[in-house]
């Protein structure tokens, strides 16, 4: 089985929606971490946008990439092309795929205009996993 990363800094929304929906697609090929390079919280706002897809994420929390007991990776994934510049060297020279998506967290206004740019992200990395995942595993015929 492979093993898969997704970066980022705080690893609060995207991350912790990428790996959902990693898990979903990947059960059968991928093990799925998802780590921050510093500490944050997870978004109340992605896990009602991730509810509202179906896929519930109230049990993730933040973790920090040097809390995990691995070390070499086969892929790893980051959502956010300007963190992707700060990235660590990882060892293993695991395959690298950025995606642009942005930061709902920057969305302002009141909580509705907010949860609505979690759902367009949520739907933006939902699409984004199941081309990763069609394109290296082939997980539709």
């Amino acid at each position: 089985m492979k093993k898969l990363l997704i970066i980022s800094d705080k690893n609060e929304a995207r991350s912790q929606m990428a790996e959902k929906w990693l898990n979903y697609y990947g059960k059968k090929h991928l093990k799925v971490y998802s780590a921050g390079i510093n500490k944050g919280s997870i978004s109340i706002l992605a896990q009602k946008a991730m509810a509202e897809a179906v896929m519930d994420i109230p049990e993730y929390k933040s973790k920090l990439l040097s809390d995990l007991n691995e070390d070499t990776f086969d892929f790893v994934l980051c959502f956010d092309k300007g963190f992707s510049e700060k990235l660590p060297e990882f060892p293993g020279n695991p395959e690298l795929s950025v995606f642009d998506v942005p930061n709902p967290a920057m969305v302002e206004g009141e909580e509705n205009v907010k949860l609505q740019a979690y759902n367009v992200v949520c739907n933006a990395i939902d699409d984004a996993c199941f081309i990763f995942m069609q394109k290296r595993f082939k997980i539709v015929q």
